[in-house]
Formats: C-alpha cells, structure tokens, sequence
C-alpha cells in the first residue's frame, strides 16, 4: 500500500490541528496511522509532489506515530520505504525525528 501526501495536500501545514488545515497531525492521525493498522510495515509513504514540508509537520507525523504506540521497528521499516524523489534529504531528516521518538520513550 502506498499513501501519497499530495492527495492529502499540496501544502502541508503546521504541526497540530489547532494551527491551520493539513496539519501533520491530521494526516497521521486520520491517514497514516489507519494505513499502518491494514498495512503494517510494507506501507510506503510517498512524499513527492508537494509545495514543501516544514519540519514541524513531518515530526509529527513520523516521530508522532511512535509516540502514539506504533511499534518501533514497524515505524523504522516504514521510514526505510519513503520516497522522496523531490528532495531526497527529507528520509535522514525523518530518520533523526523517529530515532529521537524511539530515544525519548
């Protein structure tokens, strides 16, 4: 299974629900984490296709779901499957966030 952001949105916004539409809250909340329950670990998360990606939205969406009780390994392999063929940067970035999660338990 293969989520796209793009079709959540091509402008992703601020960390939380509060701050504005297409917070990464609301994408791990209502898309990423229902994706992990059916898909588990083969899930991939395409980020390709969008305006930018502050650093906010993407913690929360990737160091948010191990908070939130994602297993740490299913959470590990999921980030090893993102394409980010825009801006290939963003997987180490989204490494750090999930590793510093995983540290901060």
């Amino acid at each position: 299974m293969t989520i796209y952001v793009k079709n959540f949105t091509k402008f992703p916004g601020a960390r939380y629900r509060s701050l504005g539409p297409h917070s990464g809250e609301e994408f791990r909340d209502d898309i990423l984490i229902p994706a992990i329950k059916d898909a588990g670990s083969s899930l991939v998360v395409d980020l390709d296709g969008v305006f930018g990606y502050g650093s906010s939205f993407l913690e929360e969406i990737f160091g948010g779901c191990v908070r939130e009780g994602v297993e740490e390994q299913v959470m590990l392999q999921i980030v090893s499957n993102i394409i980010s063929d825009d801006d290939p940067d963003l997987i180490d970035e989204i490494k750090e966030y999930v590793n510093d999660a995983i540290t901060a338990k």
